[in-house]
């Protein structure tokens, strides 16, 4: 996949993570955040569907690994800016980090933030890899 795409594809996912972590679309808040949340997912499906690639496998997984450090960028970036997760992190995120001294409470609740957005990333790749990998035959038997 050209990086060209792969960094379009990336982008396209970045309004709602943005607009979130500023308080301005509360999350599962309606059709607007719906629409920014799923429509990206619907296009990396689209070109997993209709793309032909020779890797699928690892050209998702490496758009999920750049997808998932964008997420952590922007929750550390906008970290305490409005209502982000900074000031509301989740009950895993201070459960983990509650196991750590008072020092390390904040690299603790970061670096827990960090974890999840690269498993978000990752997991959304390889389930666009499966579907790129099983749309490759399909796409094949269909130009026969």
């Amino acid at each position: 996949m050209p990086t060209w795409l792969m960094l379009t594809l990336v982008a396209i996912a970045l309004p709602r993570t943005i607009l979130a972590d500023l308080d301005v679309v509360q999350p599962e808040s309606g059709l607007l955040y719906y629409f920014l949340a799923l429509t990206p997912f619907v296009v990396w499906l689209g070109v997993a569907v209709l793309r032909a690639t020779r890797k699928p496998i690892t050209d998702f997984l490496v758009l999920g690994a750049l997808y998932g450090l964008s997420l952590a960028v922007v929750h550390q970036v906008l970290w305490d800016a409005g209502a982000g997760l900074g000031h509301e992190p989740s009950a895993g995120a201070v459960s983990f980090a509650d196991d750590f001294g008072s020092g390390f409470h904040e690299l603790a609740l970061r670096g827990y933030t960090i974890m999840i957005a690269m498993m978000i990333g990752v997991g959304s790749g390889l389930v666009a890899a499966i579907v790129a990998f099983a749309a490759k035959p399909v796409r094949t038997a269909r130009h026969r």
